[in-house]
């Protein structure tokens, strides 16, 4: 019995629910080989049985797999070594004739790397990354459709969610692998309201909602400039920190772009400013760390390890990160973390921020090569459990992950998910063309308003003008 995003029914194995629409449609589906058995068979064609089966044991080819640093799957294992060290042994059980060879390329440089690749023909097989990357080089022609190794029943319920085919799709082609999803939110380490006599202050309801009153009074209570510990860290050093503000905007009530990303949208409710002013205020009153427009995600990440701020953006990573870095010494005890929710006008309502995909397939001449790249990129996540344990992400054709099981926090997150049927969910604009320079012109004009040059009404008219213009450049 499924129970994936709050479906429940006892006449079918498996519910598939796709999370990103506004008012969710449950859809419920018999076992598929997209549901996490059988074997990676193309999917509009039957499994192959017999001499077809032994046949293709038989077949040898060689593919590169790029992998980010992204995912442990043991303790002391480099991020990203898990594909090589766990992933590539398993499936050399099934397939020994297909040799994998698989790179880890850090993130600094990564789109410069792969376009490069892309221009000189000599990407891999395989990436495994996010959309935020990959849905670009599908605009530029690069990656292969995976619309023949998705089972048919899949692929029809992905087709009927607008909301998942922006992420996973360009052209109305399925480019990047959808057995991913992954859901990100605040995090916080709950030890310093406790040690300050404030744990009552934060969320107590279900969900873990809280308005921006409740959330200013909470960064008050563990704010202490004379000892460097700040309730939050803002940033607005380089274009991660769109993830924040956007996150916030929505759990605000702004809606970022048109159902056609012909226009960035924020600007066009008092939302969006409301949501600057608000961060404007934190930083005056002294609740988060001075001097924003001067700090990155990474400088955030490590106050946080080291109890200097009281809470971070996060995904489910976070929480093994705690769980080592108690025992290796990289973060300072004690450190008891907690998911939460953005802050929201509206209560007992917030904004979700959930990504569909990872992992694609580049076009090759050789038709064995992309042939087995996708059966490959298939397999990994639908096969085994060692993606979705490594990466921590959840497979919308399935139940809760293992790796929830023994982590009440996990589950919440989990569990959070379900709300994606009545709370706005995030619009994270991937497939728009122009999105890597999107990112990149959101910083500056915070920076900007951080260090006064500009008021929240003129930051976010700068940045919508700065994304429009972006936009028309690209769809000329």
């Amino acid at each position: 019995m499924s129970k994936f995003f709050g479906f429940s029914t006892p006449t079918v194995k498996r519910a598939f629910a796709l999370p990103l629409a506004l008012a969710l449609t449950v859809f419920a589906y018999g076992c598929s080989s997209g549901s996490g058995s059988g074997t990676a068979n193309n999917a509009q064609e039957p499994a192959k049985t017999g001499q077809a089966a032994v046949n293709e044991k038989d077949e040898k080819a060689e593919i590169t797999v790029w992998m980010t640093q992204v995912g442990t799957l043991k303790s002391g294992q480099k991020p990203g070594d898990w594909v090589k060290e766990d992933l590539v042994p398993e499936w050399n059980k099934l397939y020994p004739n297909v040799k994998v060879n698989v790179e880890i390329i850090p993130f600094d440089g990564i789109n410069e790397k792969i376009t490069t690749a892309i221009a000189s023909s000599t990407a891999p097989n395989v990436l495994l990354d996010t959309p935020v990357r990959t849905l670009a080089y599908a605009q530029m022609g690069a990656l292969a459709p995976l619309n023949d190794v998705i089972p048919a029943k899949d692929l029809e319920q992905i087709k009927k969610n607008p909301d998942v085919m922006k992420m996973v799709s360009v052209n109305n082609n399925i480019v990047t692998m959808p057995y991913s999803a992954t859901i990100s939110a605040l995090i916080l380490n709950k030890s310093l309201w406790k040690e300050a006599g404030a744990e009552k202050l934060l969320p107590q309801d279900e969900f873990r909602t809280w308005t921006p009153d409740q959330f200013q009074a909470a960064l008050k209570a563990v704010a202490n400039k004379d000892k460097g510990t700040y309730g939050m860290t803002l940033f607005a050093l380089n274009e991660q920190g769109d993830q924040l503000y956007n996150n916030t905007m929505v759990a605000f009530g702004s809606k970022l772009f048109s159902d056609d990303y012909s226009k960035y949208t924020a600007a066009d409710s008092p939302a969006a400013e409301q949501t600057l002013s608000f961060y404007n205020t934190l930083v005056s009153e002294g609740l988060v760390h001075p001097h924003p427009e001067t700090l990155s995600a990474v400088n955030a990440l490590d106050y946080w390890k080291q109890r200097k701020t009281g809470m971070i953006v996060a995904g489910t990573s976070h929480a093994d990160l705690v769980k080592n870095g108690l025992k290796d010494g990289s973060v300072v005890g004690p450190h008891e973390y907690m998911y939460v929710n953005y802050p929201s006008p509206t209560k007992g309502q917030s904004a979700l921020k959930m990504e569909f995909g990872f992992g694609v397939v580049f076009k090759n001449k050789d038709a064995a090569k992309e042939k087995w790249a996708k059966r490959f990129l298939y397999w990994s996540q639908t096969e085994n459990q060692i993606y979705t344990t490594a990466t921590k992400a959840f497979n919308p054709f399935g139940e809760a992950p293992s790796w929830t099981k023994d982590d009440p926090e996990l589950q919440f997150l989990f569990k959070l998910t379900t709300k994606s049927k009545d709370w706005p969910v995030v619009d994270p604009g991937w497939g728009i063309k122009g999105y890597p320079e999107m990112r990149a012109a959101m910083f500056p004009e915070m920076q900007r308003m951080f260090i006064k040059d500009a008021t929240p009404k003129q930051t976010i008219d700068s940045i919508s003008k700065k994304f429009n213009d972006t936009i028309k450049k690209y769809n000329k």
